[in-house]
């Protein structure tokens, strides 16, 4: 990315933590319309979300935080701890344990992320999962099938993990299973040499 208007935007963001668009004029020196169409923007790309909070009386103020997928763009220095972790639960207690781990951990996040779909209807709850995939760092479109649902992760946030643990794929598959409640086939693999993983689900009967 370019380090224009968005990135200042980004930057900011990332050092505080959170940031509202007042301070975001002040920090990149640019108007609220900008600002507002910048974040427009960063949003549609899941790199941003944004919530409204009220402070007292007036209208709600707009706050921003990053994404998983925002973070990534600046350095991260958790992937050597992650892997040489698991490398030791692998030497210590065998592979079943990784695997053990990798389940409990999938369905700690299914169990997170279901609550942002209850009460919404078909179409909403698919482009909430589609947004929480995102959130995550694969930038994921999901869209209608002929015969169901087909969702496509066009990034992989953890494919230097996931070549050495194979299981965090599954971890992967199994958390997409339960967000679209149905049965669900993985028809491109990132790990079979694909450009991308595709997911397709079947109608509900």
């Amino acid at each position: 990315m370019q380090k224009g208007t968005r990135w200042r935007i980004l930057e900011h963001v990332h050092r505080r933590g959170q940031a509202g668009v007042a301070e975001l004029v002040a920090s990149t020196g640019v108007n609220p319309s900008t600002v507002h169409h910048h974040l427009a923007k960063l949003e549609r790309e899941g790199l941003i979300r944004t919530e409204e909070r009220r402070h007292g009386q007036g209208r709600p103020r707009l706050v921003c935080f990053l994404t998983e997928l925002g973070q990534t763009l600046f350095p991260q220095g958790y992937r050597w701890l992650a892997e040489e972790i698991l490398q030791a639960i692998t030497t210590q207690d065998g592979p079943t344990r990784v695997d053990l781990i990798f389940e409990q951990v999938g369905a700690r996040l299914a169990g997170q992320y279901l609550l942002r779909l209850k009460g919404k209807d078909a179409d909403n709850r698919l482009r909430e999962i589609e947004k929480i995939l995102t959130e995550m760092g694969f930038d994921t479109t999901v869209q209608r099938a002929p015969r169901g649902v087909r969702l496509c992760n066009r990034n992989c946030p953890v494919l230097a993990i996931a070549q050495r643990y194979p299981q965090l794929c599954a971890m992967e598959q199994r958390l997409i299973r339960m967000l679209l409640g149905r049965e669900t086939r993985r028809t491109e693999y990132r790990l079979d040499g694909a450009p991308v993983c595709t997911y397709v689900a079947a109608s509900r009967n």
